[in-house]
């Protein structure tokens, strides 16, 4: 996977090609063709489980409730195992993404998670936190450790931000990154984060759902995760200052860095 991946953005950066200039969309839809068949895998997997469930209860004994037992397991482990196997040539594709483009890879909408533990630095959709904190059965969705936010405006000095967050780690070793994924401060952070190894949650503006109030609505979600305190850069946008009004109405302390 490593190799062929490698042999694609090679052959997509050769000089004066002239897709050179799509390299990233057609690394990143690479890795997102194989993490399509996950989500079609996992699909399956969800459609006989409830089967595969009355099943188990429906065993009375006998060789040919047994015998469909059997067969219908061996089809949920080979499923299951398919999956895996997907996610592994997945995570080992994004590897190479990130070292081709400097950029973890994200899928557009969700989570990028993986089972089969070799990312590093995951990345959570906020609104997938949200519900594997209230059903614990998935813990793969849900990073244990310290949430600490941060915001600030799309200019900014990335050695500020990665000099804060350090700061915060040394704090809170265990902490998990929540950030809005905008420009600016929060692509730094997330860089920090995909470093450090460190997992994020990621609270982008539903603007389909919303409209103009997503921003407020996504700095509402980014608040209700609780986080242990919002680290605010400079910004001359309303939409962070309403976040710093969020955060004191939730009693969470707010570091503000430089003028914000």
């Amino acid at each position: 996977m490593t190799e062929a991946f490698a042999l694609l953005a090679d052959g997509i950066g050769i000089t004066g090609f002239q897709i050179a200039d799509e390299a990233g969309s057609l690394l990143w839809g690479f890795v997102n063709s194989l993490d399509a068949q996950i989500r079609r895998l996992d699909r399956s997997v969800d459609r006989i489980s409830p089967e595969l469930r009355d099943l188990q209860k429906q065993q009375d004994g006998t060789e040919i409730k047994s015998r469909e037992l059997e067969l219908f397991t061996d089809r949920a482990r080979n499923l299951g195992g398919r999956r895996d196997a997907f996610e592994e040539m997945r995570d080992a594709a994004a590897a190479q993404y990130l070292a081709q483009t400097g950029e973890m890879w994200r899928p557009r909408s969700g989570s990028h998670t993986s089972r089969t533990g070799l990312l590093t630095s995951a990345s959570i959709d906020a609104r997938d936190f949200m519900r594997a904190r209230e059903n614990r059965k998935m813990k793969e969705n849900l990073p244990d450790g310290t949430l600490i936010a941060i915001a600030g405006g799309k200019d900014g000095d990335p050695d500020a931000v990665f000099l804060k967050l350090d700061a915060a780690r040394r704090k809170y070793p265990d902490m998990v990154l929540v950030h809005g994924g905008g420009p600016g401060v929060e692509k730094f952070a997330a860089r920090w984060a995909e470093a450090r190894g460190i997992h994020q949650i990621v609270c982008r503006p539903d603007w389909n759902a919303h409209g103009k109030a997503a921003p407020f609505r996504r700095n509402a979600e980014m608040m209700n995760l609780l986080p242990k305190g919002l680290i605010l850069f400079p910004s001359d946008s309303g939409i962070t200052a309403n976040l710093a009004d969020q955060a004191t109405g939730f009693g969470i302390p707010v570091l503000k860095v430089g003028a914000a």
